[in-house]
């Protein structure tokens, strides 16, 4: 990735300036110069090079009206019909068109759509932004929606040359085949990589372009407009590869349906070509799902974004990073694998990923490989605190942070993954060590600011769970005797401190979402902690094992037990598994 494209990536759309402002203008302008470029050719009439006895391939429609004496042609007349055998008329009829086309002023028109579609697409993201919660205008998504609206039109673009390579290939008007573009990609890619609220109006920018670049089509609008909702709605809920292609699938059979249904409305005829049309949309379902699995690894690996399938490829034990860390810092280990079950049943009650949630709580203490014996749940031996200072031992604890992030870039984890890292923490303070450094200080004044975390505060519910769950977890370890009340109380004074410290502030975490984090958690830890009963009578281990019964001393041994109890207790050894 170029250095260029770097520095664009590296805004966010909580950024506020003439920066921000600058680049979402300046994409605004590049795509509406780019789809002009596009579509522009098609205003001017593009010339066959056909002889005398030759077949067409396709219609030859006439772009402006001509009156040369004897010669009169209508505007939008089909002056050579697709089958139709060329004739020397026909010729100078096409030679008329090419003269007078070239004669007409063109830059007016090129204009006119290029405004068009600047009004266009500033109108849909303003009003996106401004009332629908989970639409981004963070430069990032804008370059992403733009390079794929702008992929999208050179699809269209290449349609007509699609149509007639497969009218070549097999029967039927070339106009049938121009149905097989995918350009339900977009809103599929859109959805996969973002979310649905951007491939809903990704969907309908594209589907209003779309019936520009196929000849004003009110038809073809509404056939890209339902496709991209369909394809962007059946990877909803993505989380194999699989799921992609069941939605090509049903992107194909809908498509079909729409077809037909247009079809039936202008009470067109059921011919030959009616059905091709049908088979074309069904390939195009097909062709949508293949092209998407293709490029959404690219870009997702290109724009750092982090999709359900990714997720769950980072889920998986056998991860470098996971493994590293289960074997140095086993407790770190254990410690974020409860943080992960915390917080994904946490994140469903409160509408948010529990997938990202419970990855990200995998990955956020990953940096305390470097140095594992200096924290708390791996400390086996003597404590190495005790012979640092205690603004050292808060700058290690501090530095984890760091050393996570790094670790995430090197492995490329996601920026979703690499911010909740960077956010578990927040700005909170190293309470222990702070209170240690003022009561060894005595009067002198002591920095605060050194034994906080860096920041920043969470920014998603995602990054809240996991500081919540990090803090309740480590606390939690701290209760001699475990019990639902104690837990809850717990739960809920901790939760009541890290928000009155205002390091929720800046996520989207509700005082609703507070109460069910709460009930969530509280359940959670009831199981993890549970009683176990006593056994009614002992497992016998091995068979010299003194025992106790009826009429018998403390002393007895199984050699001196009657026949029938002795056979009682080797049958049980037998169900226990001991011979």
């Amino acid at each position: 990735m170029s250095a260029r494209l770097s520095e664009w990536l590296s805004f966010s759309g909580r950024e506020a300036g003439m920066h921000t402002i600058f680049k979402r203008l300046a994409l605004l302008a590049f795509v509406s110069f780019f789809s002009t470029i596009l579509f522009f050719p098609s205003l001017s009439f593009v010339g066959y090079s056909y002889a005398p006895g030759d077949v067409a391939l396709s219609d030859i429609k006439s772009p402006v009206a001509i009156d040369a004496g004897d010669v009169r042609i209508r505007k939008g007349e089909i002056v050579v019909r697709d089958g139709q055998v060329i004739t020397e008329g026909d010729l100078a009829k096409v030679g008329l068109i090419s003269s007078a086309m070239k004669a007409k002023s063109r830059w007016l028109p090129a204009v006119g759509f290029f405004a068009f579609t600047a009004i266009f697409i500033s109108a849909s993201v303003w009003f996106a932004t401004r009332n629908i919660r989970k639409f981004s205008s963070a430069p990032k998504d804008l370059l992403l929606m733009s390079m794929v609206l702008m992929g999208v039109l050179i699809l269209l673009k290449l349609s007509d040359a699609v149509s007639l390579v497969l009218k070549a290939m097999s029967p039927g008007s070339s106009d049938v085949y121009k149905y097989i573009i995918p350009v339900a990609v977009g809103p599929m890619l859109i959805r996969l990589l973002l979310n649905s609220e951007m491939a809903l109006v990704f969907a309908a920018v594209s589907s209003v372009l779309a019936g520009f670049y196929m000849g004003g089509s009110l038809d073809a609008a509404a056939y890209t407009l339902i496709g991209g909702v369909v394809a962007a709605m059946g990877v909803r809920h993505c989380t194999h590869r699989s799921v992609v292609i069941k939605a090509g699938l049903i992107l194909g059979a809908v498509n079909a349906a729409v077809i037909l249904t247009l079809m039936v409305s202008r009470s067109a005829p059921i011919t030959g070509d009616a059905f091709r049309m049908i088979i074309v949309g069904v390939l195009n379902g097909i062709a949508t799902s293949v092209l998407a699995v293709g490029i959404a690894p690219a870009l997702e690996s290109a724009f750092q974004y982090t999709t359900n399938i990714k997720l769950l490829e980072l889920s998986r034990m056998d991860h470098p990073l996971l493994k590293e860390l289960a074997m140095r810092a086993p407790g770190t280990y254990h410690h974020s694998i409860v943080i992960g079950t915390l917080v994904e049943a946490a994140a469903a009650s409160i509408n948010a990923n529990p997938l990202l949630a419970r990855v990200a709580a995998y990955y956020h203490d990953i940096g305390k490989v470097k140095m594992p014996a200096y924290f708390i749940e791996n400390i086996t031996e003597e404590n190495r605190h005790d012979k640092l200072a205690p603004s050292m031992s808060a700058l290690i604890l501090v530095n984890h942070i760091k050393e996570g992030v790094e670790l995430a870039e090197e492995e490329r984890l996601g920026a979703e993954i690499i911010d909740i890292i960077r956010e578990h923490h927040g700005t909170s303070l190293v309470t222990y060590f702070y209170q240690k450094a003022k009561s060894e200080a005595g009067d002198a004044e002591i920095d605060e600011a050194q034994y906080r975390y860096p920041g920043p505060k969470p920014q998603t519910k995602e990054a809240g769970l996991v500081m919540l769950a990090d803090a309740i977890e480590a606390a939690s370890k701290t209760i001699p005797d475990p019990t639902p009340d104690k837990i809850q109380w717990l739960t809920q004074k901790i939760v009541n401190k890290i928000f009155t410290d205002g390091q929720l502030d800046e996520c989207e975490l509700t005082l609703k979402d507070l109460h069910s984090i709460t009930r969530s958690f509280t359940r959670v830890f009831a199981g993890i902690y549970h009683q176990r009963i006593d056994y009614p009578e002992p497992a016998y281990i091995v068979k010299e094992e003194s025992i106790e019964g009826p009429g018998r001393g403390e002393g007895a041994s199984a050699e001196g037990v009657p026949g029938k109890d002795k056979e009682d207790i080797r049958e049980r050894l037998k169900r226990l598994g001991i011979r």
